[in-house]
């Protein structure tokens, strides 16, 4: 499981340090498997400049003695002496303008603090331009699929659905995290990320999980996520 973490996690500059994306419905248990993960990550001794951030527009996190916070400026400051910080939008509206203000100084972050990587966790990402198809993405989301590899960045994008996944992914990231899936989507996740996700379908649900390795094309099936 260590390893499969540091594929899903780490921002190494690696092959396997693409941005990933998670595909859950809500009530799947997609919060209490991302806790127990990133609670795993900060265990081992690789993620130890690894700074998590994880943003949520419903104002929900599992993650123990962290104190969210609705303004960048203390965001930032808490991350130098913390190794996850939780940021809620003050106004849904914003979500957009607020995630577009974390990349970039999560960027500036990573230009002044060499030694440091950065994970930056977008639940409901499907709400953003450029997901299901809906308005144009904004540079900052581009620069953040595209580019932050090469920054120690990583993204992760929690969607309801892997056809709401831009076709910028393709070629753009490393593994995804299915919970759920519709089969509506098969054919766009073939296009997308070259993988038959048909006979996976049916073994999802009842907070079973699996993770699909886009670079090695290869599927981890897992026991159902047990509560926090």
């Amino acid at each position: 499981m260590k390893g499969l973490i540091r594929k899903l996690f780490l921002p190494d500059g690696g092959s396997h340090s693409l941005s990933i994306a998670m595909s859950a419905r809500s009530g799947s248990g997609k919060t209490t498997l991302l806790t127990r993960l990133i609670s795993e990550a900060r265990k081992d001794e690789a993620f130890k400049d690894t700074r998590f951030i994880y943003v949520s527009v419903k104002r929900e996190h599992l993650f123990e003695k962290v104190k969210p916070t609705t303004n960048l400026r203390d965001l930032f400051k808490h991350l130098r002496k913390n190794q996850v910080g939780v940021f809620y939008p003050m106004e849904a509206q914003f979500y957009e303008d607020d995630v577009d203000s974390l990349i970039d100084g999560i960027f500036d972050l990573a230009d002044s603090n060499p030694e440091s990587s950065f994970s930056i966790i977008i639940d409901d990402a499907n709400i953003l331009k450029g997901f299901d198809n809906r308005g144009v993405m904004s540079q900052q989301v581009k620069k953040l699929i595209v580019a932050g590899r090469s920054k120690r960045i990583r993204g992760m994008f929690i969607t309801h659905r892997t056809g709401n996944l831009p076709r910028l992914c393709n070629g753009n990231m490393s593994a995804l995290i299915l919970m759920s899936m519709n089969s509506m989507d098969i054919d766009y996740s073939k296009k997308i990320f070259g993988m038959d996700f048909t006979d996976l379908i049916s073994e999802l649900g009842d907070y079973k999980w699996a993770v699909c390795d886009l670079i090695e094309e290869k599927t981890y099936r897992f026991n159902p996520v047990e509560p926090v």
